[in-house]
C-alpha cells in the first residue's frame, strides 16, 4: 500500500484538530495511564488495512489482482468501509443510530499518520452520518510512532482494546483464525502467551485457535488455494475445522506419515462433501470410521480419491468457491468418495447395533456381580419375596435368550 504523510500533531497546532476535556485510560508497553482525546475530522484519517475484522475481505480483494492503493485516500477509505459495513451491518446500524442521538460516547485511538487503530466501527457511522448532512468529528487518543512504539505495542493494544474489554467481539471466527496465525505463527509478533494475556483468553484456548489456523492453512495449500483465506470464510470452515482437529489430536503425531494420510483423507472429504451439514459429516467420519474396525480397509481404498481430489484442484488456476462448487459437479470419483463413506459408516453402525445385546448382558452381569451375597440372608420377608419375584424375571429372560439363540 502506497502511503502518505500527514501528521495529526501538525494539525492540532494549526487548531484543525481540537483538544476536548475528555481522557480514555489505555496501557501501553505495560504503562496504564490517562490519554487526551482530540475531536478530528474525518477527511484526515483512514482505516487500518491490518484490522483483523475485515482481513480475508482484504485478502480476496488483493487475491482477485487489485491493489490497496493509499493515493487516493478517500477511495481506499471506501473500499474498507464496505467491508466495515458488512462485517456485521445490523451491529453498525444501531452504533451509528446510537451516535446520532446522543454523540460518540467511546472515543477511539488512532495513530499521528491517522490510522485508526481503534474504533473502525465508530468511524465508519460518523462516515455515513456525514455523508447524510450531520457534521461529527471523530473523537480520538492520538498516538505517535515517534516516541517509540513499535509494531507489536500497536497490535498489542489493539487486541487489548478489541478483545480484553468487556465488549463483545463480533469477529467472524475465520477471521479470527487468519489473525492468529499471521500474528502468532507468520509475523511472530506475539508467542501464545503473550496473545493470551493481550486478548483476556486462556493459554489453552489460545493454542487449540493456533492448530486449528495452521489446519485452514494447509487445507488451502491442499485445495491449491494457497493464501486465499477468503474461501475459507466462504465455506464456513470453522465447524469443520474444529471437528478434524478433535480427530488428529487423538492421533499419534510422532507417526508423521500415519498422521498425514489421516490428515490428507479427512481434507479431501471437506473438499467434496456430499451431505449439508458438512460439520456433522466430518464427525462422522472420526466417529464411524477412523475411530472404527474398518479404519485400515478405509483408507487404502480412499487412497487413490485422495490424489485424484489433490490433482484436480492443482490443475485449476484460480480456485474460488465457485471452483469448488464446480470441481464437486464434475470430479468423477466424488460418487466413489461418497459411496466409500456412506458404506463404511454403515458398517460401523450396523455392527454397533449387532453388538450391543452383547455388551448390554455384559453390563447387566456386572451388576448382578455388584451384589452382596450374604446381605441377601439377611434381608426381611418382604424384600425376599420381591428379590424372588425379580429372581423369577431374570430366569425368564434368559430362558428367553436360550430359545431365540435355539439352545
Amino acid at each position: 500500500m502506497t502511503t502518505t504523510t500527514i501528521s495529526l500533531k501538525e494539525l492540532i497546532d494549526k487548531k484543525i484538530i481540537q483538544e476536548t476535556d475528555a481522557t480514555r485510560k489505555l496501557t501501553i508497553q505495560g504503562k496504564t495511564e490517562n490519554h487526551k482525546v482530540y475531536r478530528i475530522p474525518v477527511e484526515v484519517l483512514h482505516y487500518n488495512n491490518k484490522n483483523g475484522r475485515i482481513i480475508s475481505s482484504i485478502n480476496r480483494y488483493e487475491s482477485e489482482g487489485n491493489v490497496l492503493d493509499f493515493s487516493d485516500k478517500e477511495a481506499y477509505n471506501k473500499i474498507l468501509e464496505a467491508y466495515i459495513i458488512d462485517s456485521n451491518e445490523t451491529a453498525l446500524k444501531g452504533t451509528k443510530e446510537n451516535i446520532k442521538l446522543f454523540g460518540q460516547r467511546l472515543p477511539g485511538v488512532v495513530l499521528n499518520d491517522g490510522r485508526v487503530i481503534d474504533g473502525n466501527r465508530r468511524f465508519t457511522c460518523i462516515r455515513l452520518l456525514n455523508r447524510e448532512g450531520h457534521n461529527f468529528y471523530f473523537e480520538a487518543v492520538i498516538l505517535d510512532q515517534g516516541d517509540g512504539l513499535t509494531d507489536t505495542d500497536i497490535k498489542r493494544l489493539e487486541l487489548n482494546l478489541q478483545h480484553a474489554e468487556e465488549r463483545p467481539v463480533d469477529y467472524d471466527p475465520i477471521d479470527n483464525l487468519v489473525e492468529v496465525f499471521s500474528v502468532i505463527v507468520q509475523d511472530k509478533l506475539f508467542t501464545v502467551e503473550d496473545y493470551a494475556f493481550n486478548t483476556n483468553k486462556r493459554k489453552s484456548e489460545v493454542e487449540k485457535m493456533v492448530k486449528k489456523a495452521t489446519l485452514m492453512v494447509e487445507f488451502l495449500k491442499f485445495i491449491n488455494a494457497e493464501g486465499k483465506y477468503y474461501v475459507a470464510r466462504d465455506l464456513n470452515l470453522d465447524g469443520p475445522l474444529q471437528e478434524i482437529m478433535s480427530i488428529l489430536n487423538k492421533e499419534d503425531a510422532s507417526d508423521e506419515a500415519e498422521y498425514l494420510r489421516i490428515r490428507n483423507a479427512l481434507f479431501a472429504a471437506l473438499a467434496i462433501p456430499h451431505r449439508g451439514d458438512t460439520t456433522r459429516y466430518i464427525r462422522d467420519i472420526g466417529k464411524n470410521i477412523l475411530r472404527a474396525g474398518n479404519r485400515e480397509e478405509f483408507l487404502e481404498e480412499y487412497e487413490e480419491i485422495v490424489e485424484d481430489v489433490y490433482e484436480t484442484f492443482h490443475e485449476e488456476e484460480n480456485v474460488t468457491k465457485e471452483v469448488i462448487r464446480q470441481v464437486n459437479a464434475e470430479l468423477p470419483s466424488k460418487k466413489k468418495s461418497e459411496s466409500l463413506i456412506e458404506d463404511k459408516i454403515a458398517e460401523t453402525i450396523i455392527s454397533n447395533i449387532q453388538g450391543q445385546p452383547v455388551e448390554s448382558l455384559k453390563r447387566a452381569i456386572t451388576a448382578l456381580d455388584s451384589i452382596d451375597t450374604d446381605q441377601i440372608s439377611r434381608i426381611d420377608a418382604a424384600s425376599k419375596q420381591e428379590f424372588k419375584s425379580l429372581m423369577d424375571n431374570i430366569n425368564s429372560t434368559i430362558q428367553l435368550f436360550g430359545e431365540k439363540l435355539g439352545i
